[in-house]
């Protein structure tokens, strides 16, 4: 017998049949005629291969088979009814759910601690794991669930994915405090002459706009080190004569031991967001992080 082919109201009119060990009664709670109802139990007897309900002196009595139906059918209901239900609304009072995240680790440093905090407070069951930020891949990862919610500059989001902006970062140059070769403004030709610090994050785009920018004023800079992390930056050039650029949240988190600058070319700024698989797109406990995280990110904007 193929499934596909079987009428699962059957099973509804089956349940209830067998209740009820009456036609005239089941009718009423089917909200069918008596003739409909006793049609209902003749295709359930050919489907079935089973009279399932005898006449007998005392009313209608179930068959063996029919009695070893009744369990399997009220729990196959009972799953049916579970899943065609509306989803819960997400508890982070109780939950014990575990989020997954990839992030570079400058969104690391600008929102995780944020984030952190809060979910000590209003969800503490729950877990928090980040993967390294790939734009190469994060994509299928999502897909396959290994990472619920990806945050990003937009500009290099993989298509096909649902986003949701977050902030807009600035770029700004720093140099170590009391630097000998800057003065109270970063001219182009200090910013050329100066070695630079370069952060290489795969797909990030982020340093070749600012060789962009300088090509198109017939200008070049000299790199002395290219890194693959933004963290690495702040304490290499707070040692260093060396000069680098920085998302400005990071950049102001060390500005105790550097000084913050505006680079002498013109640079666009970006927008940070989150990015998520359609997978995830109605699961309620994906709503609350992706609220919680758009909540925090615009916050500690202010």
């Amino acid at each position: 017998m193929d499934i596909r082919n079987v009428d699962l109201n059957l099973l509804v009119a089956l349940d209830v049949l067998l209740a009820e060990r009456s036609v005239s009664r089941a009718a009423v709670r089917l909200h069918l005629s008596q003739p409909a109802t006793s049609a209902v139990l003749a295709r359930l007897r050919e489907l079935f291969g089973d009279p399932l309900l005898q006449r007998s002196a005392r009313g209608m009595l179930p068959t063996p088979r029919s009695l070893e139906l009744l369990g399997p059918v009220k729990q196959v209901l009972d799953e049916i009814d579970r899943i065609i239900q509306p989803r819960a609304a997400f508890d982070p009072d109780r939950a014990e759910h575990t989020f997954t995240l990839s992030a570079s680790d400058y969104v690391e440093y600008a929102l995780l601690p944020t984030l952190v905090d809060y979910l000590e407070r209003q969800a503490p069951r729950v877990r928090l794991a980040v993967r390294p930020l790939d734009l190469q891949t994060v994509a299928k990862q999502m897909e396959i669930g290994e990472v619920d919610i990806c945050i990003t500059g937009l500009l290099n989001a993989p298509p096909g994915l649902h986003e949701r902006p977050l902030y807009t970062e600035r770029i700004v140059s720093v140099v170590r405090r009391n630097h000998p070769g800057v003065g109270a403004q970063l001219t182009l030709d200090s910013f050329c002459r100066l070695e630079h610090i370069l952060v290489s994050v795969r797909g990030s785009g982020f340093s070749a706009r600012i060789d962009e920018a300088l090509t198109a004023l017939g200008r070049k800079r000299h790199t002395r080190l290219a890194v693959p992390h933004f963290l690495l930056v702040p304490e290499i050039v707070a040692r260093s004569d060396m000069i680098s650029a920085l998302p400005e949240r990071l950049a102001l988190g060390y500005a105790d031991k550097l000084r913050i600058l505006e680079p002498p070319i013109k640079l666009d700024g970006f927008t940070v967001g989150q990015i998520w698989h359609e997978r995830n797109e109605r699961e309620p406990a994906q709503i609350w992080l992706r609220d919680v995280v758009l909540k925090l990110a615009q916050t500690s904007q202010k």
